[in-house]
């Protein structure tokens, strides 16, 4: 048995655990605050708070960003409190949720490459660069790396590579929306859906940069964890043996 499951420090995990579960549901908000309104862990597009507070809406990225600081602040008492549990913990919700959200994203691409493209041509950024040719190729090869790293990241023990990997594309998916901030493009972002790519305005390319920024970190962390599979992370350390 794992030192954070005996009978000495139960008591610690769990009250760890529920720190940490309350994080986890806040960062869920906060993403979906951000990137993914009106859906069913939004409360800034409620009907009953937009009756309340009709400007409600305009305040989802504060909302977002908050919920995100909020669940930061808890996981400092849960690794204070019982740190080999929370650890461990930490890294198969960021393994689960990062691999899950990445494979997610690239089934929309997959199944319609075209339209992806149509979405990577409005960044301008490879035409900008006189390689217009590499759009339809970055089309069809990205969203293959964004499936099979965040398969990786959840089923194999390669965690440090899936991750560098991620970490990467976290790092272009940044730049591509820096660019088109710069640029002062209206764009349609592309990460989890595929529209018509044709935006009017700044505020997707900035909820997205935001998402990114916060998404990156963790992914970070977990580029320097031990390779280990999520049924590893629990199993005893040598050095505990």
């Amino acid at each position: 048995m794992i030192e954070c499951f005996e009978k000495a420090n139960l008591k610690r995990s769990i009250i760890a655990g529920v720190l940490l579960l309350i994080a986890t549901f806040l960062v869920a908000v906060g993403v979906a605050e951000i990137s993914f309104p009106e859906t069913i862990l939004t409360f800034t597009d409620q009907d009953w708070l937009l009756d309340i507070w009709p400007k409600a809406y305009r305040y989802n990225i504060h909302v977002g960003v908050g919920a995100v600081a909020i669940a930061c602040a808890l996981i400092v008492p849960a690794l204070k409190i019982q740190k080999d549990f929370s650890t461990r913990a930490l890294e198969t919700l960021c393994r689960i949720g990062i691999g899950g959200m990445f494979i997610f994203a690239s089934i929309f691409k997959i199944q319609d490459p075209h339209q992806f493209a149509t979405l990577v041509a409005q960044y301008q950024f490879f035409s900008a660069l006189h390689l217009d040719f590499v759009n339809n190729f970055f089309s069809l090869v990205y969203p293959q790396f964004e499936f099979w790293f965040g398969l990786a990241m959840i089923v194999s023990p390669f965690v440090k590579e899936s991750a560098f990997a991620i970490f990467w594309m976290f790092v272009s998916f940044i730049i591509a929306l820096a660019w088109a901030l710069w640029n002062d493009l209206g764009i349609t972002c592309g990460c989890f859906e595929l529209q018509d790519g044709n935006a009017h305005d700044k505020a997707e390319a900035w909820t997205s940069l935001i998402r990114d920024l916060i998404l990156i970190w963790p992914t970070l962390w977990l580029a320097f964890r031990k390779n280990k599979s999520i049924i590893g992370i629990w199993k005893k350390d040598n050095k505990e043996a």
